[in-house]
């Protein structure tokens, strides 16, 4: 499997991997083990095939959400990172959930929660992009109560707690790019995942 930067790849349980670089390579690592431990449980075959996620692919998909009839009027501005053989619950795996989403400049991404951990990978942005987290949101001015900030950085990660509110900003002049992984394959296959929005949807 060639891999570039920028490329999203999945690898099954069971699996034995070797990576090999002419230059230096940084991954983003995200595993279920936390989830299986809690389980009491462990991986012992694989359900799915390496899968490979082209990033100019990927970039190309967004592009078309973004200058899609409506998507100006979307809470969130994304793809989802879709395994052919999780077509029920539109994950990258059984049990992980990832999409590749954009924060346009000047852009406000509303005040929403759900109900699983988000690792949010803040793929690329210009200083002035954050996001405020907070246990509770005002209900008639759809705000989050004393919410704690987030700067981004390119290449910085954050955790997103479950259930609790949080909104992306971008205050810069250039979009900002992010990439939330969430345990959430469990959940969206019990329908439980519950996310809530604030504004538009």
């Amino acid at each position: 499997m060639d891999w570039r930067a920028g490329d999203f790849f999945t690898l099954p349980a069971k699996s034995v991997s070797r990576h090999f670089a002419r230059q230096d390579a940084t991954f983003y690592y995200v595993h279920d083990n936390p989830i299986l431990s809690y389980l009491g449980v462990t991986a012992a075959e694989p359900r799915f095939r390496p899968t490979l996620f082209a990033g100019d692919v990927v970039r190309e998909e967004l592009r078309k959400v973004m200058s899609a009839p409506g998507a100006t009027n979307k809470n969130r501005v994304s793809v989802l990172l879709n395994n052919a053989a999780f077509d029920q619950t539109l994950t990258i795996t059984h049990t992980l959930w990832a999409m590749f989403g954009i924060v346009s400049a000047g852009e406000v991404q509303y005040p929403h929660s759900h109900k699983s951990v988000a690792l949010d990978f803040v793929v690329d942005c210009k200083p002035g992009v954050y996001t405020l987290l907070g246990e509770h949101i005002d209900r008639k001015t759809k705000q989050i109560i004393d919410p704690i900030r987030v700067d981004w950085e390119p290449g910085k990660a954050f955790v997103t707690p479950p259930g609790m509110w949080h909104s992306h900003h971008n205050e810069s002049n250039e979009p900002a790019y992010i990439l939330p992984v969430q345990d959430a394959g469990l959940q969206t296959y019990l329908r439980t995942l519950d996310i809530q929005f604030t504004f538009r949807v």
